[in-house]
């Protein structure tokens, strides 16, 4: 098999400076590609690479990885933008197209295409859907999933989902993930520490051997079409936010509860604990003026029995009434 295409050091002038380009860190977690330090980065091609002079420009194709520390992107074609700077020439944008996935040792980004801009520390994917996975949690989106590298935020657009553990689920149009940084697993006494080394092919992002680190979530926020799933109940509304580290989300506008048996809650403001399963609902957000609304319930009764017992109407048999508006709230 024909080994891939490298950017030639020797003979090329410019492979010098572009394997110097994308400096960063060899410890970074998350996706740090534009991050500055003393990393270089290598592009390998399994079609050979183009080196387009005017254009400033550089083109690798087939099974493309370009690949910086432990950062790694992977397309079917990659196009590397540099410029001309007072220390030589330096890549300000990367293109990928087709199959691309984004790589660092613990968090991957998968679609059909990116623009990963190094200036402003922010790469964008368009996928159907385009795909985020942290070691706990799941993002998707059918119209683009945009990563800001210093904010450690991401901004999904059209249908978007966000899926924990545990059965936790959030949708919205458009959803904004705020990161840190997950803990790293305690090392064993007298362990050495990793050492950074020069990746092969598709060996970027390997070369932490599983540290335990990674993207966790702390918050996200929902904005149209609001749908929040737990074990026992479904939570819409208009807009809607979620902190995971206690596992509380508040949902406005025009909110539903549902629960199984048809059971259901309508209100303007709902406190949502998936943790405990405990939510409650009422008229407006704490502080806010009234509304008039009041919280409206529907209970549906168990049928009686197992003999055909045929003493409840049929159709939505139940209660259906007006909560009063102060202090009211419901499970």
């Amino acid at each position: 098999m024909k080994p891939p295409a490298l950017i030639p050091l020797v003979t090329l002038a410019l492979g010098a400076a572009l394997m110097a380009a994308l400096p960063g860190s060899a410890m970074a977690q998350g996706f740090e590609m534009s991050k500055s330090g003393d990393q270089q980065i290598q592009v390998y091609a399994d079609n050979g690479i183009e080196w387009h002079s005017e254009e400033l420009r550089v083109i690798a194709r087939g099974n493309a990885h370009a690949i910086r520390g432990n950062m790694t992107v992977d397309a079917d074609v990659l196009t590397a933008h540099y410029r001309k700077g007072a220390k030589g020439d330096e890549i300000w944008r990367l293109d990928a197209d087709g199959n691309v996935v984004i790589r660092s040792p613990n968090d991957t980004a998968t679609g059909h295409k990116a623009i990963y801009d190094l200036d402003k520390s922010i790469f964008v994917l368009k996928g159907a859907p385009a795909k985020l996975v942290t070691p706990t949690d799941t993002f998707t989106a059918t119209e683009s999933l945009e990563y800001w590298e210093l904010k450690k935020m991401a901004v999904l657009r059209g249908d978007a989902v966000a899926t924990q553990p545990g059965e936790k689920t959030l949708k919205g149009d458009v959803l904004t993930a705020h990161f840190k940084d997950k803990s790293a697993t305690p090392s064993k006494p007298g362990a050495k520490p990793a050492q950074a080394g020069t990746a092969k092919p598709g060996q970027a992002g390997q070369q932490s051997g599983g540290d335990g680190n990674g993207l966790e979530l702390q918050r996200a926020d929902a904005y149209g079409h609001v749908v929040i799933l737990s074990k026992s109940e479904t939570v819409t509304g208009e807009r809607g936010d979620y902190d995971a580290e206690t596992g509380i989300a508040t949902v406005t506008g025009s909110v539903k509860i549902s629960r199984e048996g048809g059971n259901q809650l309508e209100g303007g403001w709902a406190h949502v604990n998936l943790n405990t399963g405990v939510s409650k609902l009422f008229p407006t957000a704490a502080g806010a003026a009234e509304s008039g609304q009041r919280v409206q319930g529907l209970f549906i009764p168990q049928k009686k029995g197992d003999k055909g017992d045929k003493s409840e109407p049929p159709g939505k048999a139940g209660f259906v009434g007006n909560v009063p508006a102060s202090g009211s709230g419901g499970r």
